[in-house]
């Protein structure tokens, strides 16, 4: 018996042991259900896994004999679609004419999920960013609506337990008798600008919808020259398409359109407008100075909307300025011109951000959050706002908490977490703030989930020798910035005091996108004959396919299962369709 047959029977008895051990899950202190909960599924899709992980071994030579899936290799090669008759640019066209398409029905449900089902209009609120945009139009930073005097003799306003009962403006920030926003100013001022120009106000769902469509429009521009620039197959470029139209963390956005979701939506259209531009840059020969600007330009833009990105845009800062010195033989006199158009737009930001909080709080780094009208989320001491206590239950939270699944409509849903539903070895520390819905993120977005899995798989037979990785220049210097930029504002998001839903769209469109560069790189290295090459395209379409259907029914429900509850005609109707 060889090493490698030893290595997988090894495997294999692990898998059953795990698989064996969720029997016991209750029992062990490893689920609160004594039924099949969470997470005794967990530990037996663990179990299964790594059993079928090292089955493949076996699996993988037997199924190519099948002759109903010899049948695929058209379809699911990497140079599978090189045998349309077809020319290059006729086969572009094509994919540019049914993306554009797609584009067309997102957008149709982006209205669809934000109307809750109505298209005649947008939900309204107390549009905070609509009233910080009138507020910057007659030249004011505070908003214009007036703390009562009842709130101002509070003897500690900031303790939420004295403003009970009051009326007021729900987490702001009030400083010296005036209400401000701690929130990134840039959407309110496009705002004001709009405003300014067409004399419509704007409104928090208005600013969602916009920065959401943003967002997708430039992840499709960037994943559509990520795929010409680097010849990725039609099938990997058309699913990661989709997926990036529609999936969980985006629509979630449209689901609860509020103020807290315009600043995360607007720091994730700066963003994706950032990596294109940044993308273009780099590409264009010579370097363009002017997309440079523009990229950075974008991400300091991605600040001022959303703070808690700084970290990773100082990252992305730092890997421009090296990429150009790189670029530029590492002569520093020929780096200059560049070096200005990176750090001159994000300087500009900077300062502008610095005199923003000055004359709001007399303090460049003040945004205002030691002076927020909040709840239990924020801690009575601010520097536990951040910590490292945080980061167990926050990565269980984001990257291992499944979804309500349900055999019934709307079958998937995200609800709201209680105390008994954490695992016995996960005690929330104090302070730690974890009611609001969350996913993981490899669970509610499919597609990463067997990115996840195929990394792994790569990472084996690297281990074991099966093949060899070769050093490729290809698209090394992009996945490095995407990746870059991932961990550290992952690492932010588990340090942060609470876990949501929508900070997901911190990391959501680039780990996409960069899961489409590991994938075709996957391709090239491990998926060595054609049968691989059969299977991983198959199965990318079909979680490609998942997630969109996922992210379509979590439309439906959203924190507050909206259509059941406002559009209840709509949602029978669907549950009688899904019922027959």
């Amino acid at each position: 018996m060889n090493r490698k047959v030893m290595i997988r029977i090894v495997i294999l008895l692990a898998g059953a042991g795990i698989a064996f051990i969720s029997l016991f899950a209750y029992r062990l202190g490893l689920d609160n259900d004594p039924g099949w909960g969470g997470g005794r599924l967990r530990i037996l899709v663990l179990g299964l896994l790594i059993i079928l992980f090292g089955s493949a071994y076996w699996i993988m030579p037997a199924m190519q004999r099948i002759p109903f899936i010899a049948k695929w290799s058209v379809l699911f090669e990497a140079d599978g679609l090189d045998e349309i008759p077809l020319s290059s640019k006729a086969r572009s066209s094509f994919m540019d004419i049914l993306l554009a398409l797609a584009g067309i029905m997102a957008i149709w449900v982006y209205i669809w999920v934000i109307s809750v089902g109505g298209f005649d209009k947008f939900p309204s609120g107390r549009d905070y960013y609509g009233l910080l945009a009138r507020a910057f139009q007659m030249g004011q930073t505070h908003l214009l609506v007036e703390p009562g005097s009842d709130l101002l003799n509070l003897e500690n306003p900031y303790d939420y337990k004295q403003r009970k009962d009051l009326d007021y403006l729900w987490d702001v920030t009030l400083y010296n008798g005036k209400y401000y926003l701690y929130w990134g100013p840039i959407p309110a001022v496009l705002g004001s600008i709009f405003s300014s120009a067409t004399s419509i106000p704007v409104t928090d769902a208005g600013l969602v919808f916009t920065f959401v469509a943003g967002s997708a429009l430039f992840s499709i521009l960037l994943l559509r020259a990520i795929k010409r620039e680097y010849a990725y197959p039609d099938w990997l470029y058309g699913g990661a398409a989709l997926v990036l139209l529609v999936n969980i963390p985006l629509i979630w956005m449209l689901t609860r359109p509020k103020f807290y979701e315009v600043s995360a939506a607007g720091g994730m259209f700066f963003m994706m407008a950032g990596f294109y531009f940044l993308f273009l840059a780099f590409r264009s020969a010579p370097l363009s100075n002017f997309l440079l600007a523009l990229a950075a330009l974008s991400f300091g833009l991605a600040v001022g909307s959303r703070i808690n990105l700084a970290p990773a845009i100082f990252f992305l800062g730092l890997f421009m300025l090296w990429r150009v010195y790189s670029l530029r033989g590492e002569r520093l006199s020929d780096s200059l011109p560049a070096f200005l158009s990176v750090v001159i737009p994000l300087l500009v930001v900077a300062v502008s951000l610095a005199w923003y909080n000055y004359i709001r709080f007399g303090s460049i780094l003040e945004f205002g959050h030691h002076y927020q009208l909040t709840g239990a989320s924020v801690t009575p001491v601010f520097n536990d706002t951040m910590s490292l206590n945080y980061v167990l239950p926050n990565l269980y939270n984001y990257f291992l908490r499944l979804p309500g699944i349900s055999m019934q409509f709307p079958f998937v849903t995200l609800g709201w977490i209680r105390e008994d539903m954490w695992p016995s070895f996960i005690q929330p520390p104090a302070g730690y703030y974890y009611t609001d819905p969350v996913g993981g993120f490899p669970f509610i977005v499919p597609l990463i989930g067997l990115v996840i899995l195929l990394g792994l798989r790569s990472l084996w037979r690297s281990i074991n020798g099966d093949v060899e990785i070769r050093a490729s220049d290809s698209a090394g210097w992009l996945a490095f910035a995407l990746l870059g930029y991932c961990l550290i504002q992952t690492i932010v998001l588990l340090m942060y005091i609470t876990s949501n839903m929508r900070y997901l769209v911190d990391i959501a469109q680039e780990t996409i996108l960069l899961s489409v560069i590991f994938a075709g790189s996957y391709m090239r290295t491990f998926a060595i004959n054609r049968f691989q090459k059969k299977v991983v395209g198959i199965i990318w379409i079909l979680a490609s396919a998942l997630t969109v259907i996922m992210g379509l029914l979590i439309g439906i429900t959203g924190d507050k299962n909206n259509f059941l509850n406002q559009n209840p005609q709509v949602y029978y109707q669907l549950l009688e369709w899904f019922s027959r």
